[in-house]
């Protein structure tokens, strides 16, 4: 039976490789495909999940690989350029390997899983699938003319289901860290609303969402768990300012 899981894994890298390739090379049957390939994806994290429904755990950890899943084909479906498919399908074929090599390892292999990896993972995976999702709710603004209180709630959902499950994930209980979910989903959402004022594309758009959500969960999670110090405030706050510069300096302003 560990031999079945074993594989999973390397089942997950063969099913998302194929669904992107499909879609880069024939659109056409890369849509019929998208289907079937979600279900399998979703069915092989839930035997590696071991089927436990009933539980929390579940449904945190099952949740984390398939919204990257569907946030990278929401943002994959506004690209053009072969290059820019073939990394952004190499990028999500390689979080949803790894993430599900370690939930192997946690679930079945339990004396070979280092400390705090699905933790940082899931921290790691969530900011990346707030990237692709928010490039598709603001492309969809853009071409669809989509009304802002529209994605904006979707918004404070996506962040508020996030952030409980970062938390959880960081062994932080339910009653503990929803005033800190819920803020920040609010925050996050008002942010969202702003951004969408601004005179830049889409992706610069979402990738200054993703560094500030990205910065707010980090740092929450600090002061929940008591680790929060003047240094890694300095540390954290510093790497973001970097990364919204080269963000925003390299931005072409309409």
């Amino acid at each position: 039976m560990i031999l079945v899981h074993r594989i999973t894994p390397f089942g997950i890298v063969l099913v998302s490789i194929a669904a992107f390739a499909s879609l880069i090379y024939s659109p056409f049957f890369g849509m019929k495909m998208l289907i079937p390939a979600t279900a399998i994806l979703a069915l092989s994290f839930s035997r590696l999940l071991l089927w436990e429904f009933h539980r929390p755990a579940f449904w945190v950890f099952f949740g984390t690989p398939m919204l990257l899943w569907v946030s990278s084909l929401i943002f994959f479906s506004f690209l053009e350029d072969p290059v820019s498919k073939w990394v952004i399908a190499t990028t999500v074929t390689f979080g949803l390997a790894l993430y599900a090599e370690n939930v192997f390892t946690f679930y079945h292999l339990p004396s070979a899983y280092q400390a705090y990896a699905l933790e940082n993972l899931s921290l790691v995976l969530y900011v990346l699938s707030a990237f692709f999702f928010t490039s598709g709710a603001f492309g969809s603004q853009l071409f669809l003319l989509l009304p802002v209180w529209i994605p904006m709630l979707v918004v404070f959902v996506a962040v508020l289901l996030a952030t409980v499950s970062v938390f959880w994930v960081s062994k932080i209980g339910f009653e503990t860290g929803r005033p800190y979910a819920i803020v920040g989903a609010i925050i996050m959402a008002e942010l969202y609303s702003v951004l969408s004022t601004w005179p830049t594309s889409f992706v610069t758009n979402a990738a200054t969402f993703a560094v500030l959500l990205y910065t707010f969960l980090v740092l929450s999670r600090a002061n929940v768990l008591e680790r929060l110090s003047k240094k890694m405030v300095v540390r954290t706050l510093a790497f973001a300012s970097v990364l919204l510069v080269i963000i925003l300096g390299s931005a072409r302003w309409l």
